[in-house]
């Protein structure tokens, strides 16, 4: 439409010129030829919007082979009716190509991509819910019952957290927390629930995967190994479901408090942990560096406050991480631990998505919903979305 609407706005002279130009290009017989794509800019970015700014965004997975990359919502607008969503955007173009009504509020995203499913976590008190959605088709195909962990009658409040599909144990783990009421004393509890991913009901937990305060989880596909972490990193096998090993962190410098998240490099022995101190100013917000065999600690980089979640590239050996409070995204270099580069975003880098292979990073970002918020200026209006970021080709 533009170029039509543009070609008659030429004069007259200048169409006639326009054509005897291309009469004499295509005078001789044309070949077929198909152009050879274009790559996209190193680290251009690219957004596709929620469509209300009543919504908010969490987890985000992406599936290469549906050309998707998908995000569990909420409408934070009528947050007491519990209502959510989950998105799903086209990798190219960044628009929705479908979206989905979900029972509950949607926080947590886990794929079995080998069978096309998204395993969907209503995390908060009243559901404590499983749902799962053809990712071909964008179809709810079940929402479990409420998952039974705490006896009847327990009193207080239960959550879930991160999850991931394990396909050699066909089996969901998922991180859960609760606090007792203060009648009962406030009794924290941390857990990783195995849920059945056709039932959607807990068949078991990993004793010992969370002996303290955590909430990261991150599953490393070539070594098929399970990670947990808090202010402890344990390595669990999600076949035998015991720990099978741990790091000694308690001399970590900075004291760790509180990591959030995790991303492992098992061919090089170590692992990359957020760490996050909650309504701090950020000093010791940062990424810590651990050999996994020693122990020992490799780094701790400064990347800025909020430091809430990351991803590994094994493909060009830097790792990705989303400040949130300060509103950037840091790449670290692997060789080194230094910051190479950092992009101020503005908003509120969330959870993230790695797409190596297709030389892609997923970024979710937030917008302050309450002009009474401290974590950030409120803009009326605004609507969160996916940032898109597009990694140097290797």
């Amino acid at each position: 439409m533009f170029v039509a609407s543009s070609v008659r706005s030429l004069p007259r002279q200048w169409l006639c010129s326009t054509a005897f130009v291309l009469c004499g290009v295509f005078s001789q017989p044309a070949l077929a030829v198909t152009p050879a794509p274009m790559p996209s800019p190193e680290y251009a970015l690219q957004v596709g919007y929620l469509q209300d700014a009543g919504e908010g965004l969490y987890e985000v997975q992406v599936n290469p082979e549906n050309s998707l990359v998908m995000t569990a919502v909420i409408d934070r607008a009528k947050a007491s009716d519990d209502l959510g969503f989950v998105y799903a955007f086209d990798i190219q173009t960044m628009e929705p190509r479908w979206k989905t009504a979900m029972p509950h509020q949607s926080f947590s995203l886990a794929q079995d991509t080998a069978n096309n499913k998204l395993f969907v976590g209503h995390g908060k008190n009243k559901p404590l819910r499983i749902s799962r959605i053809n990712v071909t088709t964008g179809e709810l195909e079940q929402t479990g019952e409420r998952l039974k962990v705490q006896p009847e009658g327990f009193e207080g409040t239960e959550g879930l957290r991160h999850m991931v599909y394990v396909p050699e144990a066909n089996a969901l783990f998922v991180v859960y927390s609760s606090t007792s009421s203060e009648q009962t004393g406030k009794q924290k509890t941390h857990k990783l629930l195995v849920v059945d991913p056709q039932s959607l009901e807990v068949i078991g937990e990993v004793e010992g995967a969370y002996p303290s305060t955590g909430y990261a989880l991150s599953y490393d596909p070539a070594e098929k190994m399970l990670y947990t972490a808090g202010q402890f990193i344990n390595k669990i096998d999600p076949i035998s479901r015991k720990v099978v090993g741990s790091v000694d962190v308690a001399k970590a410098d900075p004291t760790i408090t509180n990591i959030l998240g995790l991303a492992v490099d098992s061919a090089n022995n170590r692992v990359f942990a957020a760490h996050n101190i909650f309504r701090s100013e950020g000093e010791d917000d940062g990424v810590y560096v651990f050999d996994l065999k020693t122990g020992k600690q490799l780094a701790f980089v400064r990347t800025g406050r909020g430091s809430i979640s990351i991803s590994y590239d094994p493909i060009r050996d830097q790792a990705y991480v989303a400040n949130f409070r300060a509103g950037t995204i840091s790449v670290i270099n692997g060789k080194d631990y230094q910051v190479s580069r950092q992009f101020t975003i503005g908003p509120l880098p969330n959870e993230m998505a790695l797409d190596s292979d297709n030389n892609q990073l997923f970024v979710g970002l937030k917008e302050v919903y309450s002009p009474n918020s401290s974590t950030g200026d409120f803009v009326a209006g605004a609507k969160e979305r996916l940032l898109k970021v597009n990694l140097p080709v290797r």
